[in-house]
């Protein structure tokens, strides 16, 4: 098998086609993406949807000018506003209290932000987040373009989205003007794989393929191009059927998870009153009932019931299912979920001594989502000024030379730039000591503008 990988590992040899000048073979493979996601164009993308999203912010800003940025997104976003010297403006994000967990950015926080500022050029936003949750994509696409600005959405977990009904929108069915989908993150295409989609017209394909030129690189792996291309076929023409049999399997795992003491699933009612849509797909699982954390729920599975999660965090894991995953696949997961529930008679001494600490964690973030940093410098001024390692206990009014993320969830919590706050501070401590882990926080320091 892997002998067989290796023969494919070629490079632009006559008839391959070249990737950044397409006009055979991958040319022809990405006309068939675009027909079967409803684009005009698609783009084979082998650096991830990373490499995606810092394409597309590099097409449509340059230094100085404002994009509005809903505040749950990806840190590759704020790396193509590092690389681009473009200028966040955040859109406020709805939390579910119950769950613990961001929902997104509804079209009132957004035409606020359209309205303050009506210079930004374009608006970014997720669809869906980590959780599975979708804002109203029609909404926000359609109140994006009567400000007149370009709509561009990070679909990197729902490149499933256009191939069956029961599922939310996409982001290319109403008609935003950039979309990415992560191919690797829920079609069978192999990691570091993503599409790239252009609609509309709003944005010349030329910016886009000037700017993969600059970041993506100029040695393309034509297997992972090949998966792609698999997995295209796969969805347009299986797609339906097998996601068909995933959404009725994770309807009755939430069902029967929902009977379990304990663990509460999330579901589309829980979000629907709020304007928000859930993908099934995403199978959150609350445990805050038993007293365990999600880490520790996830450590279980791997180790007793050989199976992984897509991550876990205090409260909370999630599981991706996927339209190569079985009946009994999904099955197989929710029973050893209520076993564990089954098992958790008694709360561990970890889970006593912690207390209220463990729930409060994700709260904490709620919070925090809510208090917007001041921007003070564009992420890229801050990334390139002189810095200083500072401990976090210490760094209260400085401004953040590096971009802070707890993961998981990975939603950004400082963007460089901004100011941290006495509560980001906080939560930081607070969420160290109950097991979380930081991006952009080593050996309990952070880097600031000097």
């Amino acid at each position: 098998m892997i002998t067989q990988c290796l023969i494919g590992d070629v490079t632009e040899l006559p008839g391959l086609d070249d990737l950044h000048a397409p006009q055979g073979a991958i040319g022809e493979a990405q006309r068939l993406a675009a027909d079967a996601f409803g684009a005009d164009k698609t783009f084979f993308i082998v650096n991830g949807s990373t490499c995606s999203i810092q394409s597309a912010v590099l097409a449509i800003s340059k230094p100085g000018d404002k994009i509005a940025v809903s505040r749950d997104v990806h840190k590759a976003v704020i790396g193509g506003l590092i690389l681009t010297g473009a200028y966040p403006v955040y859109i406020d994000v709805e939390v579910d209290k119950e769950f613990q967990i961001p929902l997104g950015p509804t079209p009132d926080s957004l035409r606020h932000v359209l309205d303050e500022h009506p210079d930004v050029r374009g608006v970014i936003f997720t669809n869906p987040n980590f959780y599975g949750v979708s804002p109203r994509v029609d909404l926000l696409v359609a109140l994006t373009h009567d400000y007149d600005k370009i709509a561009l959405i990070d679909e990197a977990h729902g490149p499933h989205l256009p191939f069956h009904k029961d599922l939310p929108l996409s982001g290319l069915e109403v008609g935003a003007d950039l979309v990415i989908s992560g191919a690797h993150k829920t079609l069978p295409a192999m990691t570091q794989t993503s599409f790239l989609h252009l609609k509309g017209g709003r944005v010349p394909d030329q910016d886009i393929s000037r700017a993969l030129k600059v970041i993506e690189t100029t040695s393309p792996s034509y297997i992972l191009m090949a998966s792609l291309d698999i997995a295209r076929k796969l969805a347009a023409t299986q797609g339906c059927e097998l996601l068909g049999r995933v959404i009725d399997a994770a309807r009755k795992a939430q069902l029967k998870l929902n009977e379990s003491r304990g663990i509460r699933c999330l579901t589309e009612e829980d979000v629907a009153s709020k304007g928000f849509r859930h993908d099934p797909t995403k199978l959150v699982v609350s445990l805050d009932g038993l007293h365990m954390t999600g880490f520790e729920v996830a450590e279980r599975l791997r180790e007793k019931h050989s199976t992984e999660v897509e991550f876990a965090d205090i409260v909370n894991i999630i599981a991706i299912l996927t339209m190569m995953d079985t009946e009994q696949d999904i099955s197989a997961l929710a029973e050893a979920l209520s076993e564990i529930a089954e098992n958790d008679n008694q709360r561990r001494e970890k889970a006593i001594t912690q207390g209220s600490d463990i729930g409060s964690v994700l709260a904490d973030l709620s919070h925090v989502l809510k208090d917007l940093p001041k921007q003070v410098m564009t992420p890229r001024e801050a990334v390139f000024s002189k810095w200083e390692q500072v401990e976090v206990a210490r760094a209260t009014g400085r401004i953040s030379a590096d971009t802070i993320v707890p993961y998981p969830p990975g939603i950004i919590l400082v963007c460089p730039g901004q100011e941290i706050t006495g509560a980001l501070r906080d939560f930081m401590v607070h969420a160290a000591s109950c097991g979380v882990r930081f991006h952009g926080v080593k050996d309990n320091c952070v880097l600031v503008v000097a």
